[in-house]
């Protein structure tokens, strides 16, 4: 039977878009697959507990207190590997198609500004969604020294993939200051603060909202980095 040239795809997000959502859902995947105890020890290697950071940083503990991190690359890792730890399904299923609906104009703003730009818009992306992940894990820290609940997620790298959008609406010169992007992030940290007062008895969990604010800022930062170096415009 021919195919039918007329008829989308079914997921219509660029291959590097689409690829960081399945490597999301696949992480999840292989971890509630293996047995409990295994499962148990990749979530303590992979995921951010502040407690064991600055502990491992030297922080005073008292006694009890869970052990640090075994060494600098350890400590260091989880700032980005929590990003691919979720607590449920829906969790990671939520994140995947966040990651879709944001991903797709931020990739299109990347690789519009030139062939050379286009081939690259690729591992730029991938930076981007990184960074927006460190960011909000160190967020999270910030926010719970020295002890705190371990944040799992990959929120953060999401919420920087939304104010790059927000700043991509500015064209190729985005401002962080403009009145609209000021706005919308006013709108976005309010949103957030809300979602960590209702979230507990909403969704049974607590919401690491400073990991959202933390992406947001990192990812902004980040895409205006970018568009910087590409336009040589000063910030």
């Amino acid at each position: 039977m021919a195919r039918n040239p007329g008829r989308p795809p079914i997921i219509n997000a660029p291959p590097w878009v689409t690829g960081i959502a399945l490597v999301l859902l696949a992480a999840h995947a292989i971890r509630v697959f293996l047995p409990s105890g295994m499962q148990d020890s990749l979530l303590w290697e992979t995921a951010l507990f502040p407690e064991r950071f600055w502990s491992w940083a030297g922080a005073s503990m008292p006694p009890g207190a869970a052990e640090p991190y075994a060494n600098v690359f350890a400590a260091l890792a989880t700032l980005l590997t929590t990003g691919l730890v979720h607590s449920d399904w829906v969790h990671v299923g939520l994140n995947a198609a966040m990651l879709l609906g944001v991903g797709k104009p931020v990739y299109e703003y990347l690789e519009r500004t030139g062939p050379e730009e286009r081939n690259r818009a690729g591992y730029v992306f991938l930076l981007l969604f990184l960074v927006s992940v460190a960011g909000g894990s160190v967020a999270h820290l910030a926010a719970n020294y020295p002890a705190g609940p371990p944040a799992i997620g990959a929120s953060g790298g999401v919420s920087g993939l939304i104010a790059a959008v927000l700043l991509a609406q500015q064209g190729a010169r985005p401002r962080l200051l403009s009145r609209p992007f000021l706005g919308a992030s006013l709108v976005f940290l309010v949103a957030n603060v809300v979602l960590a007062v209702v979230g507990p008895s909403m969704m049974g969990a607590g919401i690491a909202w400073q990991a959202h604010v933390g992406g947001y800022v990192a990812g902004a930062l980040a895409c205006r980095f970018v568009m910087w170096r590409r336009e040589g415009i000063a910030v």
